[in-house]
C-alpha cells in the first residue's frame, strides 16, 4: 500500500473509484436513479481541474488507485481546513488505506471540519475512530429528490 499526492494523470482511476464507492456506499440512502445516473467521464473532468490544484491523495494497492482523499482551506467561516472527500474502493473497506489516507493529507492539521451523512454509520464510526466528532452542527441536502441529513464533524489537535 502506497499513499502520495495524486497527479493528473490519476484523474480516471480517482474518478471511477468515486463513482463505485459512491454507488456501494450511498446505496439505499441516496436514490438508485442518482447513483445510476453517475459518470466516470464527468468525474474524471471534475478531477481533471481538482489534482493540479493541489490536496488530493490517493491511496495505491497494488499499484492500482484503490483510495483517495481530497483536503484543503474550509469553506465553513469557523474553520481553517477541511476535508472534503475520503473514499476507498469496498475492497480496501476494513484495511488501513483510508486512515493512511487521512494521516498523509490532514497532516498537522489542528482545526478540520467534514460534513458525512447522518446515516451512513459506517463513515461516522471511521472518523471518530480518527478523533473527528460531531460539533452539533446540521444541515440538509437534497441529492435526487431526496433529502439527506448531514453532520459536521471536527478534530481539534493533530490527526491520529
Amino acid at each position: 500500500m502506497t499513499v502520495r499526492l495524486a497527479e493528473a494523470s490519476d484523474a480516471p482511476a480517482v474518478a471511477s473509484v468515486h463513482v463505485q464507492t459512491w454507488r456501494a456506499a450511498y446505496r439505499g440512502l441516496v436514490p438508485d436513479s442518482e447513483l445510476e445516473s453517475l459518470s466516470v467521464a464527468q468525474r474524471t473532468a471534475m478531477w481533471e481541474r481538482a489534482i493540479p490544484r493541489g490536496g488530493v491523495w490517493v491511496g495505491l494497492a497494488d499499484d492500482t488507485v484503490a483510495g483517495f482523499c481530497a483536503v484543503g482551506p474550509s469553506s465553513e467561516p469557523d474553520a481553517t481546513f477541511q476535508l472534503y472527500a475520503l473514499y476507498v474502493l469496498p475492497s480496501a473497506w476494513g484495511t488501513p488505506l483510508g486512515y493512511e489516507l487521512a494521516r498523509a493529507a490532514l497532516g498537522t492539521e489542528q482545526d478540520v471540519v467534514l460534513w458525512v451523512f447522518d446515516e451512513n454509520p459506517r463513515a461516522r464510526r471511521f472518523y471518530e475512530r480518527l478523533g473527528f466528532r460531531a460539533d452539533g452542527t446540521v444541515k440538509t441536502e437534497t441529492i435526487g429528490g431526496a433529502e439527506l441529513t448531514e453532520i459536521r464533524y471536527r478534530l481539534t489537535g493533530a490527526a491520529a
